[in-house]
C-alpha cells in the first residue's frame, strides 16, 4: 500500500485524522476533485506539545466579590464566551466545574427579564459546538487574514491570528471565522469562531487572538479588562489577583506550547462539556426505560387504520395511526407543552411513578408490501422496516413528502414515526412564545429527549413478534393473513431535516440501529438558526425580545448548552466510531443538498468532520464555490464504501450558491424538501446502504447533479 492510501484510509475521530491528514500533506497529498476549490486535503501542523494538568478553577465567578460580567472583554456583559470565568469548582462534576451564570450577567429582554440561569448550572462545561463569540470594533476580518470557511487550512498555520488550542492535549484545533452579518454597526459587530469540527468533550480549550487589524489600517487596541489584567492594573482585591493568577496560567501554557503572544489582543480558555455530563441523562432513561420492558413489547393501541385505493394514493395502501406507552420522564403527567424534566437527588432524570407517555406512532404499508391489505386474496411481500424521522413542526400522521413515499413504495419498505416533541407541529405557537423569555427553554430540549426515548420504544414495537406485527392492522387479508413488516430484517433509520437532526441523536443511542440514513442533514442550532429560512418568522419575534445582535448570538450558544442534549450536536462524537455504552457501533450516510435554504451546509460539513465522513469527488461543479470548504473531509477512495461515515452533496441546477454569511438563502429555489430525497439515484444509493451497510457510486467520476422541477422561492 503506497504512503498517499495509508493516508487516505485514516477512519478515526477527527482529531486524530486531521492530525494524519496534516502529517500526509507535508509529503504532497493531493486529493483528486473537480478542481482544487472542492478538494478534500491537509496542511502541516504545528507540532504537538504536552501541557500540565487544567489550570486550578477557583477565580471566576465563584470568588467572593467577583465582578458578574467578565472582566477580559468589552461591549456585552458576559464576552468572550464560552469562558471559564463561569464556571465553579464542583467535584461532583466529571470534568470537576460547574456552570455559574449570574442571574445580572445573562442577557435581559425588552422587558427587563434576565435569562435564568438554574437550568444550565446542571452542565460541567460548554457546548461541544460552542460558537466563540469576541468583540473585536471595527474589525477587517480580510486585513487580519482571518480564516473563513473558504479557507480552513490556513487555521492551523503557525501564525494564524487566531490559535484554538486544546491544552489538554497540546493540539491545534481547525475552526473558521466570520463577523455578524445581521449588525450593520462595525463597533459592536461580533466576530463569531466555529470550529471546523466539534470540540473534544471534556477538554480545556484556550482562545488566542492577535495581530488583529481594524478598518482604519491599525492595530485593534486591546480590551481595557485585559490590558488592565495584564498591566497588573485589576480590580484590588481576592477577586482581581484571581483572575490575573489564571491569566497568567494560562499565557504560561501558550508559551509551553510555543504559540507567539506577539501582538495579543486577547486570550483565555473554557472547558467543553464532560461525556458523561452530556449523554448520561439519555443513557440513563434509556437503561432505566428498557430494563423496564424486559423482553416484552411497550403497550400500544391501534386508533386507526385507513385504506387507499389507487387513486387517493398510487403509493401507499394503508396507514396505521395509534398510540404506545413510555415511561415519561418529564415532570407534568403525560409531558405536555412547557413540561421538563423531572430530577432525582442523584442528578439524573426520574421516571415519576405513574407518568406515561402515551405517544404517537403513524406507519406507512406501501403498495409493494399490499396492494390492498383488506383484501384476503392480496399477494403479500412483507416490508423491510424504517424508523422515520419526521420535519421540523409536523407530526407523525402527516404523509407529506413525495419523493419519500415514492421510494417506500419502490424499494418496499414500511416507514413508521413518532413525534418530534418539543419541535412538532403542536409546539410551534408554544416555542414562539418560548424565545421571548429562554428562563424557559429547557421545555424544548428535555421534551427532545423524551422524543428520543419516544423513539426507542417504537423500535421495540417494530422488531418485537410482540409489537406491531401482533395487531390486524399489520396483518394481511383483513387483519388475518401475512404479517406486512418482515422483522426478521435489521430496522434501520431514516430522516430528513428535523428528522436528522434528531436522528443522529437517535442513531448514536439506538440499541437496534446500525445503520442510519440522514437526508439534508445538520446539527447545532446555535449555528443553524440564523442561517435558516425556517427561523427567519420566528426571528422577527425573537429580536424584538433581544434586540442586541450580540445577545442574540450569545442567545443562540447558550441555547445550544441546552439543546446538546436533544439534538446530534451532542452526540455527534460517539455516533460513529466511539460508540457510547452498551451501545452498537453504527454507520451513517450524510446526503446533502447544495443551497439549502433550511438547513446550513456548513453544520452539514461540520457534522461530517466530527463523524470522520469521508465525501464523494468531485465535490461541485466548477465555480460553484470559491476556496475550500471541504477541507478536513477525506476523499472516498474506492467503491462500495463500508466506512463508518459518508457524505455525498447533491448539486441541482436550479440551486443558487448560498451566501457564506450568518444570513439565510433568499435567491432561487429552495432544494430542500426535494433534492436528494426525489432523486432516483440518491434512493437507490440509500436504500442500497440500509440493506448492506455499502456506499455506492451512483454519480461516477463527476458530481451528484441533479435537475429537477423545483417549485420557485416562496
Amino acid at each position: 500500500m503506497s504512503w498517499s492510501h495509508a493516508c487516505l484510509r485514516v477512519n478515526g475521530s477527527w482529531h486524530a485524522r486531521l492530525r494524519v491528514l496534516s502529517s500526509c500533506a507535508v509529503l504532497g497529498l493531493l486529493a483528486v476533485a473537480c478542481g482544487s476549490s472542492s478538494t478534500p486535503a491537509g496542511i502541516p501542523q504545528p507540532q504537538v506539545h504536552s501541557l500540565p494538568p487544567a489550570l486550578p478553577t477557583n477565580w471566576g465567578v465563584s470568588v467572593p466579590g467577583a465582578n458578574p460580567c467578565n472582566p477580559l472583554g468589552a461591549q456585552q456583559c458576559m464576552l468572550p464566551f464560552p469562558s471559564n470565568y463561569y464556571t465553579t469548582p464542583d467535584p461532583s462534576m466529571p470534568s470537576g466545574l460547574r456552570i455559574d451564570f449570574p442571574a445580572t450577567a445573562t442577557p435581559a429582554n425588552s422587558q427587563g427579564i434576565h435569562i435564568n440561569p438554574a437550568s444550565w448550572t446542571r452542565n460541567d462545561g460548554f457546548s461541544p459546538g460552542s460558537d466563540i463569540l469576541v468583540s473585536v470594533p471595527n474589525l477587517d476580518i480580510a486585513a487580519s487574514r482571518i480564516p473563513t470557511s473558504a479557507s480552513i487550512a490556513t487555521s492551523l498555520r503557525r501564525g494564524s491570528p487566531i490559535v484554538l488550542l486544546d491544552a489538554t492535549t497540546g493540539t491545534r484545533l481547525a475552526y473558521w471565522a466570520e463577523l455578524d452579518a445581521r449588525n450593520p454597526n462595525p463597533t459592536t459587530r461580533l466576530l463569531i469562531i466555529h470550529p471546523a469540527a466539534n470540540l473534544p468533550e471534556g477538554n480545556r480549550i484556550i482562545v488566542v487572538l492577535r495581530k488583529l487589524v481594524t478598518t482604519n489600517g491599525g492595530a485593534a487596541p486591546v480590551p481595557p479588562g485585559f490590558a488592565a489584567i495584564l498591566s497588573g492594573k485589576h480590580p484590588a482585591g481576592l477577586s482581581g489577583a484571581a483572575v490575573e493568577k489564571h491569566l497568567e496560567g494560562v499565557l504560561s501554557d501558550l508559551r509551553k506550547a510555543r504559540v507567539s503572544q506577539r501582538g495579543l489582543y486577547l486570550a483565555w480558555d473554557f472547558t467543553v462539556i464532560s461525556r458523561k455530563n452530556l449523554t448520561g441523562w439519555m443513557l440513563h432513561m434509556r437503561n432505566q426505560a428498557l430494563a423496564g420492558l424486559g423482553n416484552n413489547a411497550p403497550a400500544f393501541q391501534v386508533t386507526a387504520v385507513k385504506n387507499f385505493t389507487q387513486a387517493q394514493n398510487p403509493q401507499i395502501s394503508r396507514q396505521v395511526i395509534g398510540t404506545f406507552s413510555v415511561p415519561s420522564y418529564l415532570n407534568k403527567p403525560g409531558g405536555p407543552m412547557g413540561s421538563t424534566l423531572a430530577f432525582g437527588p442523584n442528578g439524573l432524570p426520574r421516571h415519576l411513578p405513574g407518568n406515561t407517555q402515551h405517544a404517537v406512532f403513524a406507519c406507512l404499508i406501501p403498495r409493494s408490501a399490499d396492494t390492498n391489505p383488506a383484501l384476503p386474496s392480496s399477494p403479500v411481500h412483507p416490508g423491510r422496516p424504517v424508523l422515520y424521522g419526521k420535519g421540523l413542526f409536523s407530526v407523525a400522521t402527516n404523509m407529506d413528502a413525495s419523493g419519500v413515499l415514492a421510494s417506500a413504495d419502490h424499494f418496499d419498505l414500511v416507514q413508521c414515526s413518532t413525534n418530534p416533541l418539543g419541535l412538532d407541529g403542536n409546539d410551534q405557537i408554544y416555542d414562539a412564545g418560548i424565545i421571548q423569555n429562554l428562563s424557559g427553554f429547557a421545555a424544548v430540549p428535555d421534551r427532545l429527549q423524551q422524543a428520543i426515548l419516544n423513539s426507542l420504544f417504537l423500535e421495540r414495537l417494530m422488531v418485537s413478534p410482540k409489537g406491531l406485527v401482533s395487531s390486524p392492522a399489520f396483518r394481511a387479508g383483513g387483519g388475518h393473513g401475512k404479517a406486512l413488516i418482515n422483522i426478521s430484517i435489521p430496522l434501520t433509520y431514516y430522516g430528513n431535516s428535523e428528522g436528522s437532526l434528531l436522528g443522529g441523536a437517535v442513531t448514536a443511542v439506538s440499541t437496534q440501529i446500525r445503520r442510519a440514513v440522514l437526508g439534508v442533514p445538520s446539527m447545532n442550532y446555535s449555528i443553524l438558526l440564523d442561517r435558516s429560512i425556517d427561523f427567519t418568522a420566528f426571528y422577527s419575534i425573537f429580536s424584538k425580545a433581544y434586540p442586541s445582535h450580540s445577545e442574540q448570538l450569545l442567545a443562540f450558544d447558550l441555547m445550544q448548552m441546552l439543546w446538546d442534549r436533544g439534538e446530534t450536536d451532542g452526540y455527534a462524537e460517539q455516533l460513529t466510531n466511539h460508540p457510547l455504552p452498551g451501545t452498537p457501533a453504527h454507520q451513517v450516510l450524510l446526503q446533502m443538498a447544495f443551497g439549502d435554504h433550511q438547513v446550513a451546509n456548513v453544520t452539514t460539513e461540520i457534522e461530517a468532520r466530527t463523524i470522520g465522513a469521508l465525501i464523494h469527488v468531485p465535490v461541485l461543479r466548477p465555480r460553484r464555490i470559491t476556496g475550500n470548504p471541504f477541507w478536513g473531509i477525506p476523499p472516498i477512495r474506492s467503491y462500495p464504501y463500508t466506512g463508518p461515515a459518508a457524505l455525498f452533496l447533491w448539486d441541482d441546477i436550479h440551486v443558487a450558491v448560498p451566501p457564506s454569511a450568518n444570513l439565510p438563502p433568499e435567491v432561487g429555489p429552495d432544494p430542500h424538501n426535494y433534492v436528494p430525497r426525489s432523486v432516483p439515484a440518491a434512493q437507490d444509493q440509500l436504500v442500497h446502504f440500509l440493506e448492506t451497510g455499502q456506499v455506492i457510486n451512483v454519480c461516477g467520476k463527476a458530481p451528484c447533479v441533479t435537475s429537477l422541477p423545483l417549485p420557485p422561492t416562496g
